[in-house]
């Protein structure tokens, strides 16, 4: 496509950090040339998130649970990007709104902390932290927190620590 060495591509990554991704991608694929999520959660970089299967589920747009070189790509590709904090934010808010609808419901929060925290704490006390998660941070009361809404209930702190990622 033209692009010379060392030339920023979507962000952050180079022509470089390109053919060392396809390079990585060869070695995690399978014969059909394909990574699976198993491969995927595989990724020191990636370090056992808990997320790794909605992550994955984000960047595999055919949906056929394997993830191309090029969705691949634009998965890491994407990483790169987000050393903006809005990113940071948006990427984190697409992770918790599992049904797309532009909301974190009640559900969807809890959801997400059955799968940090569910061997720790049971069903019940997960519950009321959603309960008062909403009852501080849901301003309109539609039991639902809109994007204004999610970033109040994240620190920065947070956005720094799970959003972090060497190549």
């Amino acid at each position: 496509m033209g692009n010379q060495p060392g030339k920023i591509l979507g962000g952050r990554l180079t022509k470089k950090d390109i053919e060392r991704l396809q390079r990585r991608f060869n070695r995690l694929a399978n014969s059909s040339g394909k990574v699976s999520i198993s491969a995927f959660e595989s990724m020191v970089e990636l370090g056992g998130n808990p997320f790794i299967p909605r992550i994955f589920k984000l960047f595999d747009e055919s949906g056929d649970g394997t993830l191309s070189l090029e969705e691949f790509t634009r998965a890491l590709e994407y990483f790169g990007q987000l050393d903006v904090e809005e990113e940071q934010y948006k990427f984190a808010f697409r992770i918790y709104d599992e049904d797309k609808d532009g909301l974190i419901s009640s559900e969807e929060l809890f959801n997400v902390l059955q799968t940090l925290l569910g061997n720790i704490y049971p069903d019940a006390q997960l519950e009321q932290v959603v309960h008062n998660t909403m009852s501080e941070f849901d301003r309109d009361g539609d039991n639902k927190l809109d994007m204004d809404e999610f970033k109040a209930l994240l620190s920065r702190q947070d956005l720094a620590n799970k959003f972090s990622m060497s190549m």
